[in-house]
């Protein structure tokens, strides 16, 4: 009787092995083929709902790393089921989901919106306020040392915004770094004074964190210096997502601040666009801050 060649290593005929590695390339090929069509399906998709411009944008989407590893695990979770990997399929196929949602701009959209403080309505402040407090992080130091503004650099503008419609009668700037060599206060001064704020109407007060800056706050108003105004409310301009926190904070060290929310993230209502369903890593980062800002209120940080 003659028997196959049996491979040395496994006891397996000598012909199983190009088998498989043919079944193997034949199953990958198709998990690509399919891959390239769901993101051609998006593109095309997005083209014919909406137009050239947004289809670009989904392109271009696709083939950022996020975009690519979101394809990559549609890919990997089809190979591993046609291979007969059920578990590694699965776990591709969670990946997969948890990418899709987390990278989701509507997602980060109704995750914002549940932190974010409404909007003041500027015509009931009792003007002029005493002072605006503005948080750090707005600003950003360049690689040559010039201050810029940042992804919160809307504390920043909307101060300057506040003085010149006369609403304050100063500006108070916190913020301190161990690693920068301007701290964000002197570079929010920096800044507002690029703008025709005056010199002489802005005052800094130092903290590397929102906690330490509020310590420091009330530190400042028990004490301010002799050309500090002294009459009047005091406002609090930070980004909307970080607003309650602030709050919290200022209430636990006995401050009370008019609560002067700028930066929304929660976008105006669009139709829908096939586009969205490609994760982002924006939409991640919008994600992320908003869980890390229920996660400080759990910690009452």
């Amino acid at each position: 009787m003659n028997h196959p060649i049996e491979n040395a290593s496994n006891g397996a005929p000598a012909d199983a092995c190009p088998q498989d590695r043919a079944s193997f390339v034949r199953t990958t090929l198709v998990g690509i083929a399919v891959g390239a069509a769901f993101n051609l399906l998006i593109v095309v998709w997005t083209w014919v709902q909406n137009d050239a411009g947004l289809a670009a944008r989904a392109a271009t989407a696709l083939v950022m790393p996020i975009g690519l590893l979101w394809t990559l695990t549609l890919i990997a979770c089809l190979v591993c089921f046609g291979q007969g990997f059920r578990r590694i399929g699965i776990l591709f196929a969670m990946l997969f989901l948890f990418l899709s949602i987390t990278g989701n701009g509507s997602v980060a959209d109704a995750s914002m919106s549940g932190i974010e403080w409404r909007r003041t309505d500027l015509e009931t402040l009792p003007a002029p306020l005493r002072c605006v407090v503005v948080l750090g992080g707005g600003v950003g130091i360049a690689y040559d040392g010039v201050p810029e503004l940042g992804m919160a650099g809307q504390r920043i503008m909307f101060t300057a915004q506040l003085w010149h419609a006369g609403k304050t009668q100063s500006v108070l700037c916190t913020g301190g770094s161990p690693l920068s060599p301007i701290p964000p206060a002197a570079a929010g001064r920096m800044l507002l004074e690029s703008i025709a704020v005056p010199s002489d109407k802005i005052f800094e007060s130092p903290g590397d964190n929102t906690s330490e800056e509020m310590k420091n706050l009330a530190a400042f108003f028990a004490s301010p210096p002799t050309d500090f105004p002294s009459e009047g409310k005091i406002g609090l301009v930070t980004s909307a997502s970080h607003m309650k926190r602030a709050m919290r904070l200022a209430a636990a060290n006995g401050l009370s601040f008019i609560p002067l929310p700028c930066g929304f993230e929660t976008s105006l209502d669009y139709d829908f666009s096939p586009r969205e369903l490609i994760p982002s890593a924006g939409a991640m980062d919008s994600l992320g801050r908003s869980i890390k800002e229920r996660l400080a209120r759990i910690v009452k940080r």
